[in-house]
């Protein structure tokens, strides 16, 4: 798909870029970059793109990539706050060490 193309299949289907990256699964800037020419979009999101600018894209397949990325984000936490207890451990260590 041409940068003109994403473009005009958009404003045909009067969404905006963040509905277009909502819709994809992509950031606002891939589209943004996509429509100004200065990148192309993936394999897999233009696979996404032509499926919504043909009205096969489902909302039930957007809620369950919707579902997946939040367990991610979850995941992602959890490590972050497994982290984050690790550090304290250390840093619990250390100081008695220091002391």
């Amino acid at each position: 798909m041409k940068k003109e193309e994403i473009k005009a299949a958009r404003r045909k289907l009067g969404l905006t870029l963040q509905e277009v990256a909502q819709k994809v699964g992509a950031p606002y800037s891939a589209v943004y970059r996509w429509e100004k020419g200065d990148n192309k979009p993936s394999a897999r999101n233009l696979k996404r793109l032509e499926d919504l600018f043909a009205g096969k894209l489902s909302e039930k397949e957007e809620s369950s990539e919707i579902d997946y990325l939040r367990m991610r984000v979850a995941d992602l936490e959890a490590l972050v706050a497994s982290q984050e207890k690790t550090l304290e451990i250390f840093r619990t260590a250390l100081e008695k060490i220091a002391k």
